[in-house]
């Protein structure tokens, strides 16, 4: 493979996306300016009637009958999800604590959760009620006080996704929105007379969600960047090529700036994969079929490696969203490099839909390379940390030449006496 071609795999989507920011800044503008007002005329525009602010709300009843319209097949299959994940995710909670760190001196840690959160589930593509799990279960185990929900309306009359209300129905949501995209990160960040400002946004999406996220982090905290899907196969060879073929293509029918990469040190395999990834994109229904044929022309690659060395440095440079060991020899392999991945999730000889819909790990992960630096949602997005200082006299006495000398080296006077006169506090008593 040319170096050019590696390089378009690389930052696979991230040109794509970036060509949009003109057009979201002036959405995110627009909302920040003008508010409801905003989104109801884009919403106006794009159902062909007029939207008043009130039908961006989603009733209560609306969420509990769209729950009781639902089959209790799918009930079970979401239940079992929640279940799994808020499990996972109960896991995670930190622990406060304090230490000595040295004689007479004290340091500790304790959390509390953000008073607000906004989450967003997409629709623009398909229909997402596992998102809402996976939004929702993270920010109620971390005790956010206020949760609000926005996805897009799917018709004019302003019905949400049903699953998506009926997952918002089973967690005791109160404050569900119909807004989608740009303009609900924006409402979001900025408020509005309907939705109310959150102190932090989360969720996946497209690139007007990835980039409007990115373009108000001057006023709320976003979770990651998550954008356009992406998963990565490392295989030796010793794998079934029909099953790593099915999840090369995973992630890859997302969208068409979505991408699946098989890296391989067997030639013969690479084939055999190739072989049945065409047969499977055949076969898929629209527009998912429409959706791989174009990312196999621009972001999606089989890649053949010398050895598994020079795979896994790809993976560290690529950083993907998913990646799977698919071998034999997975638990090997993924014990002697678990260090060098840089990737949002690792799955062992699993689909990436095993995870998808509940193993329990969250599937809102970075990417576009964003791994290297961000890790996939947890509880901890939801909770700031705060931290507590303690001396006694003891420990006035064993800090007291180090802060003088450090105040003083520095040019702080105030820093200095303040230490100085803090043996007043030991020697009244």
């Amino acid at each position: 493979m040319k170096k050019e071609e590696f390089k378009k795999i690389i930052e696979r989507s991230r040109q794509e996306v970036l060509i949009l920011k003109k057009e979201v800044e002036k959405i995110v503008e627009d909302v920040k300016n003008r508010g409801d007002d905003a989104i109801t005329d884009y919403l106006s525009t794009v159902f062909g009637q007029k939207i008043e602010p009130s039908q961006l709300i989603v009733s209560e009843d609306e969420l509990k009958e769209d729950y009781m319209s639902l089959s209790q097949e799918l009930k079970k299959s979401l239940k079992y999800m929640l279940k799994n994940v808020t499990k996972f995710h109960k896991r995670q909670a930190p622990k406060e604590f304090q230490i000595q760190v040295d004689r007479g001196v004290f340091a500790g840690m304790y959390f509390v959760p953000v008073n607000s959160a906004g989450l967003y589930v997409p629709s623009g593509k398909g229909s997402f009620p596992s998102v809402a799990v996976m939004l929702l279960v993270p920010a109620k185990v971390a005790g956010v006080k206020r949760i609000a929900l926005a996805t897009p309306p799917i018709d004019k009359d302003m019905h949400i996704d049903k699953a998506t209300a009926a997952v918002a129905y089973m967690m005791g949501l109160k404050e569900v929105y119909a807004v989608g995209g740009a303009h609900a990160i924006a409402a979001f960040a900025y408020g509005t007379d309907t939705i109310k400002k959150t102190d932090i946004v989360a969720g996946p999406g497209g690139p007007y969600t990835f980039l409007a996220k990115m373009l108000t982090c001057d006023s709320i905290k976003f979770d990651l960047p998550a954008g356009p899907s992406e998963g990565m196969i490392l295989s030796d060879g010793n794998a079934d090529p029909e099953i790593v073929a099915w999840n090369l293509i995973n992630e890859a029918e997302h969208g068409p700036d979505s991408a699946g990469v098989l890296l391989t040190t067997s030639e013969e395999f690479a084939k055999k994969v190739s072989y049945y990834a065409d047969s499977i994109i055949n076969q898929l229904p629209e527009p998912r079929r429409s959706f791989m044929l174009e990312n196999t022309k621009k972001y999606s690659a089989i890649i053949i490696f010398d050895n598994l060395d020079d795979a896994v440095k790809f993976i560290a440079e690529y950083a993907p969203e998913h990646l799977s060991i698919e071998s034999s020899r997975a638990e090997e392999i993924f014990n002697k490099y678990k260090y060098s991945f840089k990737a949002g999730t690792i799955t062992l000889n699993t689909p990436f839909s095993a995870g998808n819909y509940g193993i329990g790990p969250n599937s809102t992960l970075p990417t576009m390379g964003f791994a290297k630096s961000y890790s996939g949602l947890t509880v901890y997005n939801f909770l700031t940390s705060i931290t507590t200082e303690k001396i006694n006299y003891e420990g006035w006495l064993r800090m007291k030449e180090h802060v003088l000398r450090l105040a003083g080296y520095e040019g702080f006077p105030a820093h200095l006496g303040a230490m100085a006169i803090s043996e007043k506090r030991w020697k009244k008593a």
